[in-house]
């Protein structure tokens, strides 16, 4: 998914659950960091008050703006340390290695056929150096839920109150789901105008993502079920990977 002109929204109604394990990854080994998808500079920025160096790629230079702005406001200390760079995830290739690479945010379902995993994974797996680490989460497959489903969620910015209308639907045979984006603006309960994403995702399976891991020769290390490192199981709504190289 390339986010546009709504990137500027994106972070009201991301969660935070996932930070504290990206943080404590990324502080283990080697505090230098390659993160793909940095969007919005979410999870990349408490990285850098943590003083983590990191890298951050992303397709969207909507989102880098937003990333770059938000990163205005910081420390000295704290700018130093981020580089932002426009970029494709599933073929990149880097001058330096990484002890440390993660996708957060799920942002590896943006890699919607098996080619584009396999190639995400290879640059991965090419710019990370000597006994080298890989951190994502993914979503799991739940094939008894419908095949198109919707939600609304509301949130206050300043005057503003921030409505986002999700639509999305499944093809149940390569569980590609399409999804379909909607951030209308009120004002005092005035319609002020409204923004529009729309992006695609595969939902892989747990066994499906190893077997792509094992073709690129990365080492699975842990599949945990939730970012509290607990175990993984049938019941998981997410898979989420530590592999070495």
């Amino acid at each position: 998914m390339n986010y546009g002109p709504a990137s500027k929204y994106y972070d009201l109604f991301a969660s935070k659950e996932d930070i504290s394990f990206y943080k404590e990854m990324a502080v283990k080994h080697g505090r230098k960091a390659l993160d793909l998808g940095v969007g919005t500079g979410r999870v990349a920025l408490e990285l850098a008050r943590a003083k983590v160096t990191v890298l951050g790629i992303d397709n969207s230079k909507y989102m880098l703006d937003v990333a770059r702005q938000k990163l205005k406001k910081e420390k000295p200390s704290t700018r130093k340390r981020i580089t932002l760079k426009l970029g494709d995830m599933r073929n990149f290739s880097l001058k330096e290695t990484f002890p440390f690479i993660y996708i957060a945010s799920s942002t590896f379902e943006h890699c919607i056929t098996e080619k584009d995993q396999e190639r995400c994974l290879t640059s991965v797996y090419n710019a990370l150096g000597s006994e080298g680490v890989l951190a994502f989460d993914i979503s799991q497959p739940r094939p008894e839920k419908p095949e198109t489903s919707w939600w609304i969620d509301r949130k206050e910015l300043n005057s503003k109150e921030i409505v986002r209308t999700i639509f999305s639907r499944r093809k149940p045979q390569t569980n590609v789901i399409s999804v379909n984006l909607f951030f209308d603006v009120y004002e005092e309960g005035k319609f002020m105008e409204r923004y529009y994403e729309y992006g695609k995702a595969r939902i892989s399976s747990k066994e499906e993502i190893e077997k792509i891991l094992e073709t690129v020769r990365f080492k699975v290390n842990h599949t945990y079920g939730d970012f509290d490192k607990s175990a993984y199981d049938e019941k998981s709504q997410k898979a989420i990977f530590v592999v070495k190289k």
